[in-house]
């Protein structure tokens, strides 16, 4: 009698390989052999030079201190800039005040000077002649002198106001009156010149020049000036409207 046969066990399955990125040999985890050894090289052959330093690395601090730095000096740099503006600004409305002060004074000097000769232009004798008989003149003459009184006025504020930073009369609309008058005071000298030269020529055509007429001449020659200085004024009053908190 045969004895039983013995079978042997199967064969146990062999391990799976390793996954790629386990192997200690991969390429995609280290420039070393063996994974089984620290290594750092791959990270700082691999790292971006656009990031920020490994942190615990000697030029963590420093970087850290140098951006630190760049943004305390762009801040201060856009102060600066905002102060350099500012300051320009300041600078830019001192000298239109000013120029606003010389303007108003020659104004007043125009003015009284057109009224002043015009009211003395009277002539003696059979062939004597006056300004008042005529309504050209005295519509000259009356509009010089409302821009005696205004100018005068306006001159004696803006001058207080560049020495003590007030005027003498405090008003939300101040800006808008001074620039409405002198909008009318300028159309008003430029109307009153023109009709007066219109009388002057005519006598000169008719009668010849003499000294009634050369008096006449050179006061419609001033208002034409002073027209001149309120047209400026008008413009600089526009100006402080658009620009009435610096003014």
């Amino acid at each position: 009698m045969k004895p039983p046969k013995q079978h042997s066990p199967p064969p146990l399955p062999s391990p799976p390989p390793p996954p790629m990125d386990e192997s200690p040999l991969s390429p995609l985890r280290s420039d070393q052999p063996d994974r089984t050894k620290p290594s750092t090289a791959s990270l700082e052959k691999y790292y971006s030079p656009l990031a920020s330093p490994l942190p615990g690395s000697p030029t963590a601090a420093t970087s850290h201190v140098i951006n630190l730095g760049r943004v305390v000096a762009a801040r201060g740099g856009e102060r600066g800039v905002v102060e350099e503006m500012v300051v320009r600004r300041e600078r830019k409305e001192e000298r239109v005040r000013s120029v606003g002060v010389v303007i108003r004074v020659c104004e007043v000097v125009l003015c009284l000077i057109s009224f002043s000769v015009l009211a003395a232009d009277r002539t003696q004798g059979w062939s004597g002649d006056s300004f008042d008989r005529y309504k050209e003149y005295r519509f000259c003459l009356s509009i010089n002198v409302i821009g005696v009184v205004y100018a005068g006025f306006q001159a004696l504020d803006q001058a207080y106001h560049l020495a003590s930073g007030k005027h003498l009369v405090m008003h939300h609309l101040r800006h808008h009156f001074d620039f409405v008058i002198d909008q009318v005071l300028a159309y008003l000298l430029i109307s009153a010149s023109s009709a007066a030269a219109t009388r002057v020529v005519d006598w000169e055509l008719n009668w010849g020049k003499d000294a009634f007429t050369e008096k006449a001449s050179a006061s419609v020659s001033m208002s034409f000036l002073a027209f001149i200085a309120f047209a400026i004024s008008s413009l600089i009053s526009g100006y402080n409207i658009c620009n009435r908190e610096f003014a």
